[in-house]
């Protein structure tokens, strides 16, 4: 048996910390060779209306220093292979309503020119994540920041032993509640997990 060599199949910047430590578990579990972007590990969080400024950081602000930044992602001709940019995002601190509605559309705003542009794809949690787990019946929910920090472990409860079929478990409520697209992330996750070949 041979271990699949995996390339970098996509970059999720994160809203704050609940969102880092849900996507760092998640990603832990199904061995995912995917990088999480976040300020200070979610500690500063990320808002909409400032994604334009991470998109002109000196990372994402065209393919070259993305790819210098993240030399696993596969590269065919001069297109990315296989390779997303998510934008994992509370809606709730979002003051511009054309902005957040927007978002909320499946667009950013103020990216029409970026280079980068036709990887990125937003997904939502209307107003918090928090909000979004309590909707699907998740087994925990952060009430404080310390807390959130035990997104990262959550899967290893009791109730919730880390495999494969509780997270696809956990996408399909996804799909049922209207506050949220992050099962599209959740199932991108494990459409791209670490695979043995036989």
């Amino acid at each position: 048996m041979t271990s699949k060599q995996q390339n970098v199949c996509a970059v999720v910047i994160v809203h704050g910390q609940s969102e880092y430590a849900l996507i760092n578990s998640i990603k832990s579990k199904l061995r995912v060779n995917l990088k999480v972007f976040s300020r200070d590990k979610g500690k500063t969080s990320i808002q909409i209306n400032g994604l334009s400024t991470i998109f002109e950081n000196s990372i994402f602000k065209s393919k070259n220093k993305l790819l210098q930044e993240y030399p696993g992602i596969k590269k065919k001709k001069n297109k990315l292979d296989d390779f997303k940019i998510f934008t994992f995002m509370d809606v709730d601190d979002c003051s511009d309503i054309s902005v957040k509605n927007n978002y909320l559309d499946g667009h950013l705003s103020d990216i029409s020119k970026h280079p980068l542009r036709e990887y990125f794809y937003p997904i939502y949690c209307d107003e918090n994540l928090e909000a979004v787990l309590d909707d699907v019946n998740f087994p925990f929910i952060a009430k404080t920041n310390r807390q959130k920090k035990k997104y990262i472990v959550v899967f290893d409860s009791v109730e919730q032993i880390a495999n494969e079929e509780n997270i696809q478990d956990f996408c399909d409520k996804l799909k049922k509640s209207e506050k949220t697209n992050l099962e599209v992330l959740v199932k991108y996750m494990l459409d791209h997990k670490f695979e043995i070949k036989s």
